[in-house]
Protein backbone atom coordinates (compact mmCIF):
# COMPACT_ATOMS: atom_id res chain seq x y z
CA UNK A 1 0.00 0.00 0.00
CA UNK A 2 1.21 3.10 -1.27
CA UNK A 3 2.86 6.19 1.45
CA UNK A 4 0.24 8.50 0.15
CA UNK A 5 -2.71 6.36 0.97
CA UNK A 6 -1.20 5.44 4.58
CA UNK A 7 -0.74 9.63 5.15
CA UNK A 8 -4.32 9.39 4.17
CA UNK A 9 -5.78 7.16 6.54
CA UNK A 10 -3.02 8.96 9.60
CA UNK A 11 -4.99 12.56 8.60
CA UNK A 12 -8.32 11.24 9.01
CA UNK A 13 -7.31 9.24 12.24
CA UNK A 14 -5.79 12.27 13.61
CA UNK A 15 -8.99 14.48 13.57
CA UNK A 16 -10.58 12.75 16.74
CA UNK A 17 -10.59 9.39 18.26
CA UNK A 18 -13.87 6.83 18.98
CA UNK A 19 -13.51 3.81 20.47
CA UNK A 20 -16.43 2.00 19.90
CA UNK A 21 -18.59 2.44 16.43
CA UNK A 22 -21.41 5.09 17.22
CA UNK A 23 -20.61 8.01 18.46
CA UNK A 24 -22.63 11.10 19.14
CA UNK A 25 -20.22 13.10 16.37
CA UNK A 26 -20.83 11.82 13.20
CA UNK A 27 -17.76 12.58 11.70
CA UNK A 28 -15.89 10.12 13.96
CA UNK A 29 -18.79 7.27 13.23
CA UNK A 30 -17.55 7.24 9.97
CA UNK A 31 -14.13 7.82 10.45
CA UNK A 32 -14.49 4.38 12.56
CA UNK A 33 -16.23 2.62 9.95
CA UNK A 34 -14.75 3.76 7.03
CA UNK A 35 -10.83 3.79 8.01
CA UNK A 36 -10.61 2.54 11.43
CA UNK A 37 -12.79 -1.01 10.54
CA UNK A 38 -11.33 -1.85 7.29
CA UNK A 39 -7.48 -1.47 8.78
CA UNK A 40 -8.39 -3.73 11.68
CA UNK A 41 -10.02 -6.44 9.49
CA UNK A 42 -6.76 -6.55 7.23
CA UNK A 43 -4.68 -7.01 10.25
CA UNK A 44 -2.54 -3.99 9.26
CA UNK A 45 -0.26 -4.60 12.11
CA UNK A 46 2.39 -2.56 9.65
CA UNK A 47 0.14 0.59 10.02
CA UNK A 48 -0.41 0.26 12.90
CA UNK A 49 2.95 0.46 14.44
CA UNK A 50 3.43 3.50 12.72
CA UNK A 51 0.44 5.32 14.15
CA UNK A 52 1.83 3.97 17.08
CA UNK A 53 5.17 5.61 16.14
CA UNK A 54 4.08 9.04 15.33
CA UNK A 55 4.26 9.50 18.62
CA UNK A 56 0.68 11.24 18.60
CA UNK A 57 -1.58 10.39 21.61
CA UNK A 58 -5.01 10.48 19.31
CA UNK A 59 -2.86 8.07 16.78
CA UNK A 60 -1.47 6.19 19.73
CA UNK A 61 -5.44 5.53 21.07
CA UNK A 62 -6.40 4.55 17.71
CA UNK A 63 -2.99 2.43 17.00
CA UNK A 64 -3.55 0.13 20.44
CA UNK A 65 -7.20 -0.23 20.10
CA UNK A 66 -6.64 -2.07 16.54
CA UNK A 67 -3.60 -4.10 17.93
CA UNK A 68 -5.98 -5.01 20.82
CA UNK A 69 -9.17 -6.06 18.11
CA UNK A 70 -6.76 -7.87 15.63
CA UNK A 71 -5.23 -9.70 18.50
CA UNK A 72 -8.64 -10.74 20.11
CA UNK A 73 -8.83 -12.98 17.33
CA UNK A 74 -5.41 -13.70 16.06
CA UNK A 75 -2.31 -15.42 17.57
CA UNK A 76 1.25 -13.53 17.22
CA UNK A 77 3.84 -15.64 16.57
CA UNK A 78 6.79 -13.66 14.95
CA UNK A 79 9.08 -13.05 17.54
CA UNK A 80 10.35 -9.98 16.20
CA UNK A 81 6.32 -8.96 16.33
CA UNK A 82 5.71 -9.92 19.70
CA UNK A 83 8.81 -7.83 21.29
CA UNK A 84 7.34 -4.87 18.90
CA UNK A 85 3.80 -5.17 20.61
CA UNK A 86 5.40 -5.37 24.12
CA UNK A 87 7.66 -2.02 23.80
CA UNK A 88 3.93 -0.97 22.73
CA UNK A 89 2.61 -2.08 25.98
CA UNK A 90 5.00 -0.64 28.26
CA UNK A 91 4.97 2.79 26.38
CA UNK A 92 0.87 3.11 26.57
CA UNK A 93 1.79 2.13 30.28
CA UNK A 94 4.02 5.21 30.85
CA UNK A 95 1.94 7.75 28.66
CA UNK A 96 -0.06 10.29 31.32
CA UNK A 97 -0.82 12.27 28.64
CA UNK A 98 -4.82 12.84 28.05
CA UNK A 99 -7.09 11.87 25.63
CA UNK A 100 -10.47 12.62 25.18
CA UNK A 101 -13.44 10.67 23.56
CA UNK A 102 -16.88 10.34 23.65
CA UNK A 103 -19.11 7.88 25.62
CA UNK A 104 -22.30 7.28 26.98
CA UNK A 105 -22.28 10.19 29.52
CA UNK A 106 -20.87 12.47 26.40
CA UNK A 107 -16.98 13.22 26.19
CA UNK A 108 -14.81 11.71 28.57
CA UNK A 109 -11.11 13.16 29.31
CA UNK A 110 -8.82 10.46 30.67
CA UNK A 111 -4.63 9.49 30.37
CA UNK A 112 -3.98 7.11 27.92
CA UNK A 113 -2.85 4.72 30.30
CA UNK A 114 -6.04 4.53 32.08
CA UNK A 115 -8.17 4.58 28.81
CA UNK A 116 -6.25 1.40 27.37
CA UNK A 117 -5.66 -0.92 30.92
CA UNK A 118 -8.81 -2.79 30.72
CA UNK A 119 -7.37 -3.94 26.93
CA UNK A 120 -3.58 -4.71 28.01
CA UNK A 121 -5.12 -6.80 31.03
CA UNK A 122 -7.37 -8.80 28.19
CA UNK A 123 -4.41 -9.55 26.03
CA UNK A 124 -2.84 -13.38 25.81
CA UNK A 125 -0.15 -13.18 28.77
CA UNK A 126 2.61 -14.28 26.50
CA UNK A 127 2.23 -10.90 25.21
CA UNK A 128 1.21 -9.18 28.57
CA UNK A 129 3.08 -10.33 31.16
CA UNK A 130 7.05 -9.25 29.97
CA UNK A 131 5.68 -5.09 29.48
CA UNK A 132 3.30 -5.30 32.89
CA UNK A 133 5.65 -6.92 35.21
CA UNK A 134 8.68 -4.68 34.17
CA UNK A 135 6.72 -1.62 34.36
CA UNK A 136 5.39 -2.40 38.15
CA UNK A 137 9.16 -3.58 38.57
CA UNK A 138 10.13 0.21 38.35
CA UNK A 139 6.98 2.13 39.56
CA UNK A 140 7.51 4.19 42.70
CA UNK A 141 4.83 6.05 43.42
CA UNK A 142 1.79 5.39 45.69
CA UNK A 143 -0.18 2.34 43.81
CA UNK A 144 -2.66 3.69 41.60
CA UNK A 145 -5.33 1.85 39.56
CA UNK A 146 -3.63 1.32 37.06
CA UNK A 147 -0.98 -0.93 38.77
CA UNK A 148 -3.69 -2.71 41.04
CA UNK A 149 -5.45 -3.88 37.62
CA UNK A 150 -1.79 -5.36 35.94
CA UNK A 151 -1.46 -6.40 39.46
CA UNK A 152 -4.67 -8.52 40.22
CA UNK A 153 -4.81 -9.49 36.52
CA UNK A 154 -2.18 -10.38 34.72
CA UNK A 155 1.31 -10.24 36.83
CA UNK A 156 -0.14 -12.53 39.87
CA UNK A 157 -1.59 -15.13 37.44
CA UNK A 158 2.51 -16.41 36.69
CA UNK A 159 4.37 -17.60 39.25
CA UNK A 160 7.40 -16.33 38.07
CA UNK A 161 10.06 -15.15 40.05
CA UNK A 162 9.88 -11.91 42.21
CA UNK A 163 6.14 -11.66 41.67
CA UNK A 164 5.64 -12.48 45.13
CA UNK A 165 7.88 -9.81 46.77
CA UNK A 166 6.43 -7.41 43.91
CA UNK A 167 2.74 -7.76 44.99
CA UNK A 168 3.57 -7.05 48.54
CA UNK A 169 5.60 -3.88 47.83
CA UNK A 170 2.83 -2.78 45.85
CA UNK A 171 -0.05 -3.54 48.37
CA UNK A 172 2.64 -1.94 51.21
CA UNK A 173 2.51 1.27 49.17
CA UNK A 174 -1.47 1.81 48.66
CA UNK A 175 -3.85 5.17 49.69
CA UNK A 176 -5.14 4.60 52.75
CA UNK A 177 -9.04 4.83 52.32
CA UNK A 178 -8.47 2.73 48.87
CA UNK A 179 -10.38 -0.40 49.56
CA UNK A 180 -10.93 -1.15 46.46
CA UNK A 181 -7.22 -1.31 45.37
CA UNK A 182 -6.45 -2.90 48.30
CA UNK A 183 -9.05 -5.96 47.69
CA UNK A 184 -7.76 -6.06 44.38
CA UNK A 185 -3.65 -6.65 46.41
CA UNK A 186 -5.89 -9.17 47.98
CA UNK A 187 -7.31 -10.71 45.21
CA UNK A 188 -3.95 -10.93 43.69
CA UNK A 189 -2.24 -12.85 46.31
CA UNK A 190 -5.10 -15.24 46.27
CA UNK A 191 -4.53 -15.52 42.39
CA UNK A 192 -0.83 -16.43 43.25
CA UNK A 193 -1.03 -19.22 45.55
CA UNK A 194 -2.88 -21.01 42.86
CA UNK A 195 -0.01 -20.29 40.59
CA UNK A 196 2.75 -20.86 42.78
CA UNK A 197 3.04 -20.98 46.91
CA UNK A 198 3.33 -17.97 48.57
CA UNK A 199 6.49 -18.15 50.90
CA UNK A 200 6.26 -14.90 53.11
CA UNK A 201 3.42 -15.93 55.15
CA UNK A 202 4.34 -13.58 57.67
CA UNK A 203 4.57 -10.98 55.59
CA UNK A 204 1.35 -11.18 54.17
CA UNK A 205 -0.10 -11.55 57.35
CA UNK A 206 0.91 -8.43 58.94
CA UNK A 207 -0.37 -6.82 55.72
CA UNK A 208 -3.75 -8.23 56.06
CA UNK A 209 -3.53 -6.98 60.20
CA UNK A 210 -2.81 -3.64 58.60
CA UNK A 211 -5.22 -3.03 56.09
CA UNK A 212 -8.15 -4.46 58.72
CA UNK A 213 -6.67 -1.99 61.48
CA UNK A 214 -7.00 0.84 58.68
CA UNK A 215 -10.91 -0.13 58.31
CA UNK A 216 -11.96 -0.02 62.00
CA UNK A 217 -9.71 3.01 62.65
CA UNK A 218 -11.85 4.49 59.11
CA UNK A 219 -15.34 4.43 60.92
CA UNK A 220 -17.15 4.14 57.82
CA UNK A 221 -20.68 5.64 58.15
CA UNK A 222 -21.71 5.33 54.56
CA UNK A 223 -23.70 2.79 53.16
CA UNK A 224 -22.27 2.44 50.02
CA UNK A 225 -18.93 2.97 50.76
CA UNK A 226 -19.80 0.00 53.78
CA UNK A 227 -20.64 -2.17 50.72
CA UNK A 228 -17.22 -1.98 48.90
CA UNK A 229 -15.67 -2.41 52.68
CA UNK A 230 -17.53 -5.86 53.39
CA UNK A 231 -16.27 -7.31 49.89
CA UNK A 232 -12.89 -6.39 51.28
CA UNK A 233 -13.76 -7.88 54.61
CA UNK A 234 -14.56 -10.72 53.07
CA UNK A 235 -12.23 -11.57 50.80
CA UNK A 236 -9.75 -10.59 53.26
CA UNK A 237 -10.82 -13.95 55.89
CA UNK A 238 -11.21 -15.85 52.47
CA UNK A 239 -7.74 -15.82 51.56
CA UNK A 240 -6.41 -15.87 55.10
CA UNK A 241 -8.31 -19.25 55.76
CA UNK A 242 -6.60 -20.97 52.81
CA UNK A 243 -3.49 -19.80 53.59
CA UNK A 244 -4.06 -20.67 56.74
CA UNK A 245 -2.99 -17.32 57.84
CA UNK A 246 -2.71 -16.42 61.86
CA UNK A 247 -6.12 -14.83 62.23
CA UNK A 248 -7.97 -16.63 64.73
CA UNK A 249 -9.04 -13.59 66.65
CA UNK A 250 -10.06 -11.54 63.91
CA UNK A 251 -11.55 -14.48 61.67
CA UNK A 252 -14.43 -15.54 65.05
CA UNK A 253 -14.92 -11.70 65.40
CA UNK A 254 -15.77 -11.56 61.59
CA UNK A 255 -17.95 -14.62 61.40
CA UNK A 256 -19.87 -13.44 64.86
CA UNK A 257 -20.66 -10.30 63.37
CA UNK A 258 -21.92 -12.16 59.99
CA UNK A 259 -25.73 -11.23 59.04
CA UNK A 260 -25.55 -12.25 55.13
CA UNK A 261 -24.69 -15.40 53.47
CA UNK A 262 -20.95 -15.58 52.95
CA UNK A 263 -19.65 -18.07 50.37
CA UNK A 264 -16.17 -18.87 51.91
CA UNK A 265 -17.54 -19.81 55.71
CA UNK A 266 -16.99 -23.12 54.75
CA UNK A 267 -13.74 -22.41 53.72
CA UNK A 268 -13.30 -20.75 57.29
CA UNK A 269 -15.09 -24.30 58.97
CA UNK A 270 -12.09 -25.69 57.29
CA UNK A 271 -9.18 -24.07 58.30
CA UNK A 272 -10.72 -23.54 62.52
CA UNK A 273 -12.10 -27.57 62.40
CA UNK A 274 -11.08 -27.58 66.22
CA UNK A 275 -12.14 -24.03 67.11
CA UNK A 276 -15.27 -25.15 69.60
CA UNK A 277 -15.84 -21.68 69.88
CA UNK A 278 -15.91 -21.39 65.93
CA UNK A 279 -18.35 -24.42 65.87
CA UNK A 280 -20.64 -22.75 68.55
CA UNK A 281 -20.94 -19.39 66.77
CA UNK A 282 -21.57 -21.19 63.28
CA UNK A 283 -24.51 -23.51 65.13
CA UNK A 284 -26.14 -20.30 66.76
CA UNK A 285 -26.03 -18.34 63.42
CA UNK A 286 -27.68 -21.19 62.15
CA UNK A 287 -30.49 -20.44 64.96
CA UNK A 288 -30.91 -16.88 64.65
CA UNK A 289 -31.28 -16.64 60.70
CA UNK A 290 -34.36 -17.21 58.68
CA UNK A 291 -32.66 -16.29 55.10
CA UNK A 292 -32.26 -19.51 53.00
CA UNK A 293 -29.54 -18.47 51.27
CA UNK A 294 -27.53 -17.51 54.66
CA UNK A 295 -28.57 -20.97 56.11
CA UNK A 296 -27.44 -22.90 53.36
CA UNK A 297 -23.98 -21.59 53.44
CA UNK A 298 -24.01 -22.16 57.33
CA UNK A 299 -25.27 -25.70 56.15
CA UNK A 300 -21.61 -26.45 54.36
CA UNK A 301 -20.10 -25.29 56.88
CA UNK A 302 -21.22 -27.82 59.04
CA UNK A 303 -20.90 -30.76 56.65
CA UNK A 304 -17.44 -30.04 57.02
CA UNK A 305 -17.66 -29.70 60.83
CA UNK A 306 -20.37 -32.81 60.77
CA UNK A 307 -18.29 -34.84 62.74
CA UNK A 308 -18.26 -32.71 65.90
CA UNK A 309 -21.88 -32.13 65.89
CA UNK A 310 -24.41 -35.03 67.22
CA UNK A 311 -27.58 -35.61 64.66
CA UNK A 312 -25.85 -33.80 62.25
CA UNK A 313 -27.98 -35.17 59.65
CA UNK A 314 -31.24 -34.61 61.07
CA UNK A 315 -30.06 -30.76 61.68
CA UNK A 316 -29.74 -30.59 57.66
CA UNK A 317 -32.17 -32.26 56.25
CA UNK A 318 -34.68 -30.05 58.87
CA UNK A 319 -33.45 -27.37 57.86
CA UNK A 320 -33.09 -27.99 54.10
CA UNK A 321 -36.71 -29.14 53.88
CA UNK A 322 -38.45 -26.16 56.40
CA UNK A 323 -36.56 -22.84 54.34
CA UNK A 324 -36.82 -25.10 51.20
CA UNK A 325 -33.17 -24.71 49.89
CA UNK A 326 -32.52 -25.33 46.29
CA UNK A 327 -28.64 -25.00 46.09
CA UNK A 328 -26.47 -27.15 43.38
CA UNK A 329 -23.18 -27.07 45.83
CA UNK A 330 -25.20 -27.48 48.60
CA UNK A 331 -26.49 -30.53 47.58
CA UNK A 332 -23.45 -31.86 46.15
CA UNK A 333 -22.50 -31.75 49.57
CA UNK A 334 -24.99 -33.72 50.93
CA UNK A 335 -24.50 -36.27 48.47
CA UNK A 336 -20.71 -36.61 49.44
CA UNK A 337 -22.11 -36.95 52.89
CA UNK A 338 -24.60 -39.55 51.99
CA UNK A 339 -27.40 -37.77 53.14
CA UNK A 340 -29.42 -38.40 49.72
CA UNK A 341 -30.36 -41.59 48.65
CA UNK A 342 -32.77 -43.27 46.67
CA UNK A 343 -35.67 -43.05 49.09
CA UNK A 344 -35.20 -39.29 49.79
CA UNK A 345 -35.83 -38.92 46.25
CA UNK A 346 -38.66 -40.70 45.68
CA UNK A 347 -40.16 -39.62 48.46
CA UNK A 348 -39.85 -36.15 47.37
CA UNK A 349 -40.89 -36.84 43.90
CA UNK A 350 -44.48 -38.38 45.71
CA UNK A 351 -44.73 -34.96 47.43
CA UNK A 352 -44.65 -33.02 43.95
CA UNK A 353 -45.08 -29.81 45.39
CA UNK A 354 -42.77 -26.73 43.93
CA UNK A 355 -39.66 -26.78 45.73
CA UNK A 356 -39.79 -30.60 46.34
CA UNK A 357 -39.49 -31.00 42.22
CA UNK A 358 -36.77 -28.51 41.95
CA UNK A 359 -34.93 -30.33 44.86
CA UNK A 360 -35.07 -33.46 42.51
CA UNK A 361 -34.24 -31.78 39.35
CA UNK A 362 -31.34 -30.24 41.09
CA UNK A 363 -29.65 -33.42 42.22
CA UNK A 364 -29.93 -35.43 39.03
CA UNK A 365 -28.70 -32.56 36.92
CA UNK A 366 -25.81 -32.92 39.30
CA UNK A 367 -25.97 -37.00 39.52
CA UNK A 368 -26.99 -37.80 36.13
CA UNK A 369 -25.94 -41.44 37.28
CA UNK A 370 -28.66 -41.95 39.35
CA UNK A 371 -31.13 -42.04 37.11
CA UNK A 372 -30.05 -45.57 35.79
CA UNK A 373 -28.27 -46.59 39.72
CA UNK A 374 -31.73 -45.73 41.28
CA UNK A 375 -34.95 -47.76 39.14
CA UNK A 376 -37.50 -46.61 41.61
CA UNK A 377 -36.83 -43.22 40.27
CA UNK A 378 -36.52 -44.22 37.01
CA UNK A 379 -39.61 -46.25 37.27
CA UNK A 380 -41.88 -43.16 38.90
CA UNK A 381 -40.39 -41.31 35.99
CA UNK A 382 -41.92 -43.55 33.66
CA UNK A 383 -45.06 -43.81 35.74
CA UNK A 384 -45.40 -40.06 35.71
CA UNK A 385 -44.62 -39.70 31.50
CA UNK A 386 -47.58 -42.41 31.04
CA UNK A 387 -50.65 -41.66 30.06
CA UNK A 388 -52.66 -41.23 33.44
CA UNK A 389 -56.71 -40.30 34.66
CA UNK A 390 -56.21 -37.87 37.12
CA UNK A 391 -59.53 -37.88 39.73
CA UNK A 392 -59.36 -34.47 41.09
CA UNK A 393 -58.21 -31.35 39.79
CA UNK A 394 -55.32 -30.63 42.46
CA UNK A 395 -54.46 -34.59 41.47
CA UNK A 396 -54.34 -33.38 37.70
CA UNK A 397 -52.46 -29.91 38.60
CA UNK A 398 -49.59 -32.51 40.58
CA UNK A 399 -49.31 -34.52 37.78
CA UNK A 400 -48.67 -31.91 35.69
CA UNK A 401 -45.97 -30.07 37.48
CA UNK A 402 -44.89 -33.59 37.89
CA UNK A 403 -44.41 -33.69 34.17
CA UNK A 404 -43.35 -30.68 33.34
CA UNK A 405 -40.66 -31.01 35.93
CA UNK A 406 -39.84 -34.86 34.51
CA UNK A 407 -39.78 -33.49 31.01
CA UNK A 408 -36.80 -30.56 31.74
CA UNK A 409 -34.70 -33.67 33.24
CA UNK A 410 -35.27 -35.55 30.00
CA UNK A 411 -33.66 -32.42 28.19
CA UNK A 412 -31.02 -31.73 30.60
CA UNK A 413 -29.86 -35.46 30.87
CA UNK A 414 -31.07 -36.38 27.55
CA UNK A 415 -32.28 -39.82 28.57
CA UNK A 416 -32.81 -42.13 25.56
CA UNK A 417 -35.19 -44.55 27.21
CA UNK A 418 -37.35 -41.77 28.44
CA UNK A 419 -37.44 -40.25 25.25
CA UNK A 420 -39.12 -42.84 23.67
CA UNK A 421 -42.25 -42.65 26.29
CA UNK A 422 -42.47 -38.59 25.38
CA UNK A 423 -44.41 -39.61 22.33
CA UNK A 424 -46.94 -40.78 23.82
CA UNK A 425 -47.44 -38.00 25.92
CA UNK A 426 -47.74 -35.78 22.53
CA UNK A 427 -51.10 -37.73 22.15
CA UNK A 428 -52.72 -36.94 25.46
CA UNK A 429 -50.71 -33.44 26.79
CA UNK A 430 -53.07 -30.63 26.84
CA UNK A 431 -50.90 -28.14 28.18
CA UNK A 432 -48.85 -26.30 25.30
CA UNK A 433 -45.79 -25.79 27.20
CA UNK A 434 -45.73 -29.71 28.05
CA UNK A 435 -46.21 -30.39 24.31
CA UNK A 436 -43.57 -28.19 23.35
CA UNK A 437 -40.52 -29.66 26.08
CA UNK A 438 -42.02 -33.35 24.88
CA UNK A 439 -41.60 -32.20 21.14
CA UNK A 440 -38.20 -30.70 21.72
CA UNK A 441 -36.27 -33.79 23.24
CA UNK A 442 -37.63 -36.03 20.61
CA UNK A 443 -36.50 -33.46 17.79
CA UNK A 444 -33.14 -32.68 19.53
CA UNK A 445 -32.46 -35.78 20.54
CA UNK A 446 -34.57 -38.64 19.48
CA UNK A 447 -33.63 -41.36 16.95
CA UNK A 448 -35.10 -41.65 13.12
CA UNK A 449 -37.58 -43.79 14.03
CA UNK A 450 -39.12 -41.13 16.73
CA UNK A 451 -38.96 -38.35 14.62
CA UNK A 452 -40.76 -40.71 11.41
CA UNK A 453 -43.51 -41.21 14.50
CA UNK A 454 -44.05 -37.72 15.00
CA UNK A 455 -44.61 -37.11 11.37
CA UNK A 456 -46.83 -39.55 10.91
CA UNK A 457 -48.96 -38.39 14.39
CA UNK A 458 -48.64 -34.82 13.08
CA UNK A 459 -50.20 -35.73 10.11
CA UNK A 460 -53.37 -37.04 11.90
CA UNK A 461 -53.17 -34.50 14.78
CA UNK A 462 -53.50 -30.58 13.01
CA UNK A 463 -53.70 -28.80 16.14
CA UNK A 464 -50.47 -30.83 17.50
CA UNK A 465 -48.67 -30.12 13.59
CA UNK A 466 -49.28 -26.38 14.50
CA UNK A 467 -47.55 -26.07 17.45
CA UNK A 468 -44.68 -28.54 16.34
CA UNK A 469 -43.82 -26.14 13.13
CA UNK A 470 -44.36 -23.13 15.38
CA UNK A 471 -41.59 -24.98 17.98
CA UNK A 472 -39.36 -25.66 14.80
CA UNK A 473 -39.92 -21.95 13.72
CA UNK A 474 -38.56 -20.44 16.44
CA UNK A 475 -36.15 -22.84 17.28
CA UNK A 476 -34.51 -22.03 13.92
CA UNK A 477 -34.24 -18.33 15.00
CA UNK A 478 -32.86 -19.00 17.70
CA UNK A 479 -30.11 -21.64 16.72
CA UNK A 480 -32.03 -24.73 18.16
CA UNK A 481 -31.52 -23.16 21.91
CA UNK A 482 -34.19 -23.95 24.11
CA UNK A 483 -35.40 -21.64 27.05
CA UNK A 484 -38.16 -22.92 29.69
Amino acid sequence: MSSSFNQKIIEKLRKGYAPVELSPKANLTSTYKSIFKPLVNRKDFDLLFELFDTNEVVLRAWSFLGLHHILEETSVYEEERIKRIQAQILEVLKDYREISYFGDSGELRTSLREHHIRRICELNKTLSFKPAFEYCLSFDKVTDSVVSDLIENVVSKTAAPNVEPLILRLANNTSVRDYHLKNQMVKSIENFSQEGEVTKLNEVTSLIKSYLTQIKEDKITDEEFLKSVKSFQENIFKVGAILELSLEEETLEFVNSLRYPYSSLYLIAKRYYNNNKLLSIILKKLEETDNPNFISEILKAILVLKEKIENWEDLIIKKVKKFQIVDGSLINDMQESNLINQEMIVSLLNEGDKWSLEFVREFLIDNPEKIEEWQDVKEDFIKILKPTLATTSDKKNNLLKKKEMVLKVIIDLQVEELIKICLENLQILEDKNLIKLAAFSILKFGEENLMLELKELMKKDTALAKIVLNLIDSLDRNEWKFFY
